[in-house]
């Protein structure tokens, strides 16, 4: 940081207390060409990166496949056809994988051209701009240094028998030897249990009381105060999303309440983000101080979510829910620890070649392929991996959006971390909870973590967090 800013931090108030921001900037800044050459690449990006990233999305968009569903053919977007690999029956999973597989085939030299023009780009300009390599700049934008990456990636890969080993059971319980591609998202249990919204609103209060009246009182006021659109109708969007409202320190939900034990859980992860955006409005942060990296951003939904889930699987009665809920979460655990370790191996390489040369599509293919082999291992069949992955993940085909996926990883793993720490710490862990939430962009993760105890550049707290969901496999495994 130059001297001249030193300066200006230890003379003005407004100045110091955003110290951080500007110190980030002022070292990113190293990573800059000159300003002409930087006009220079943001308008070539327009026919270069950009505009294959536009032709992706334009090509996946426009694709359909006539599928026999329910005994009616009907024309299919591409995505409703992915959904296919959730379907109870097994012959239409697999004849969805096929029919996916046929059809990007017919597209695969386009998308090759694609994702070789997005790469080409961000390897040149990566280059003149001094990075390191093509994991540098997501590491900065993550605020983490790559002794936490390294940590972090190494608990997920000695993680992975532990998985297969999930994978083995799941594959048992659907009466097969070995789980093929399509049969990843195969649903498993049912609960007959349908909550009404408040009954749901009761169950997340009582259970946020437990972890702490703080949360607890908070969520009553979002609920009282008519701050969740929760009802399903005709013209809403879907999904679900938490948006702040600066001016009047408060936060606005948007879900589907459908009185699934998923809605409720889904409830209760938008209400953490609330809680996240209210503990900075507590501690009088300002709004470049909750500028928070997607590392961290997570941090209290997940924590809510995972107060809920534990809650629901230490009242269960029936095998059925207990099964579906464990499915739930562990499945999702094996797309961000063994499925994204994956995807960050396939980009790796891909960076590393393209260096060199163009890839064929059947470069990508082979890379995806490996690197799914060498996570999920012999937790599914080799024969029948998707080595298609790389077509339809749009992220691939951003040039400012390089490993985007590893940060997912971490949210799940930093939160799961902390709720062991929890469940050590009991209550005393908790205001040191809530300071580290109004704090997350305000520093790197690692040091925003030490100032709390916790150390996240070596292995014990993500083999600590891992531990926990290894702990709910062997309960599935048992079921």
């Amino acid at each position: 940081m130059p001297k001249s800013w030193v300066m200006i931090v230890k003379l003005n108030p407004s100045a110091k207390a955003h110290a951080f921001m500007l110190k980030e900037s002022a070292q990113q800044s190293k990573y800059l060409m000159s300003e002409i050459e930087e006009q220079l690449a943001a308008e070539m990006s327009l026919s270069g990166g950009n505009a294959f990233g536009k032709l992706q999305g334009s090509v996946v968009s426009q694709m359909s496949v006539e599928f026999e569903l329910d005994g009616k053919v009907e024309k299919m977007p591409m995505p409703a056809l992915i959904n296919l690999r959730s379907h109870p029956d097994e012959a239409t999973r697999r004849r969805g994988y096929e029919a996916e597989n046929i059809a990007w085939e017919g597209v695969k030299e386009t998308l090759a051209a694609c994702l070789n023009g997005v790469k080409g780009e961000t390897v040149v300009l990566n280059k003149r701009r001094g990075r390191k390599d093509a994991v540098h700049s997501a590491i900065d934008a993550a605020r983490l240094d790559r002794k936490t990456l390294e940590a972090m990636l190494e608990a997920m890969k000695d993680s992975f028998p532990m998985f297969r080993k999930y994978f083995k059971s799941k594959a048992k319980k659907i009466g097969k030897k070995q789980l093929a591609w399509w049969d990843i998202f195969a649903p498993l249990g049912k609960t007959d249990k349908v909550y009404s919204y408040e009954e749901a609103r009761d169950f997340i209060l009582e259970n946020f009381e437990k972890f702490s009246p703080d949360l607890s009182v908070f969520a009553k006021r979002a609920f009282d105060n008519n701050w969740i659109d929760a009802e399903q109708r005709e013209g809403k969007r879907g999904g679900a999303f938490c948006t702040e409202v600066q001016g009047l320190k408060e936060s606005r939900i948007l879900c589907n309440f459908d009185g699934s034990f998923d809605q409720v859980s889904t409830l209760a992860h938008e209400l953490g983000h609330a809680f996240h955006n209210e503990c900075a409005y507590q501690a009088n942060k300002t709004v470049l101080q909750q500028l928070t990296p997607m590392t961290l951003a997570e941090t209290a939904s997940t924590m809510c979510e995972t107060i809920i889930t534990e809650a629901v699987l230490a009242t269960t009665k029936d095998p059925q829910e207990e099964l579906a809920v464990l499915e739930a979460q562990i499945q999702g655990a094996g797309q961000v620890v063994v499925d994204i370790y994956s995807r960050f191996l396939f980009e790796k390489e891909v960076f590393e070649r393209r260096e060199q040369s163009e890839l064929s599509a059947d470069d990508f293919n082979d890379i995806m392929e490996r690197a799914q082999k060498a996570t999920y291992g012999n937790g599914i069949d080799e024969k029948y991996l998707q080595k298609f992955m790389w077509t339809w993940k749009p992220h691939y085909y951003s040039s400012g959006l390089s490993f985007y996926n590893f940060p997912y990883a971490f949210g799940l793993l930093f939160a799961t971390g902390l709720y062991a720490i929890y469940q050590q710490r009991g209550e005393a862990f908790v205001q040191d909870y809530k300071n580290l939430l109004a704090s997350t962009g305000e520093e790197s993760a690692a040091k925003l973590a030490k100032r709390f105890g916790i150390d996240i550049t070596t292995r014990k707290f993500w083999d600590d967090s891992l531990a926990i969901i290894g702990k709910r496999i062997d309960r599935f495994c048992k079921l």
